[in-house]
């Protein structure tokens, strides 16, 4: 596949990732929103190894991918921490929008530490 191919599909996972957030502020849509993040987290860490193996990356990944991946952890439990009520829904969305503005950045930008 192209480098374009794993960044639309980088992209379609995360968009499902954050629907999975929003079906979180629904009464009824808790189950709905498990598969949801789940599908789209799978999906945009497959596609987001496969944009690195196509820039050549693999090999010493830099210290913005391991942020990246550390995110990657704290999106997929941020639903879990709604479900048991331990934060409050409105807050996870908040969270994990700011998480994922901090991962946005990294990948735009793959500062150099």
């Amino acid at each position: 596949m192209t480098l374009q191919t794993y960044h639309i599909l980088h992209l379609v996972g995360l968009i499902l990732v954050f629907i999975g957030f929003g079906s979180l502020l629904s009464v009824e849509g808790a189950k709905s929103a498990m598969k949801w993040h789940g599908t789209g987290l799978l999906i945009s860490l497959i596609s987001g190894f496969g944009m690195l193996a196509k820039m050549g990356i693999m090999g010493a990944m830099p210290k913005w991918v391991w942020i990246k991946l550390g995110l990657w952890l704290v999106l997929g439990v941020l639903p879990v921490l709604a479900k048991r009520r331990v934060i409050a829904a409105p807050l996870v969305v908040l969270m994990a929008v700011i998480v994922g503005a901090g991962m946005a950045t990294l990948g735009y930008l793959k500062p150099v530490f």
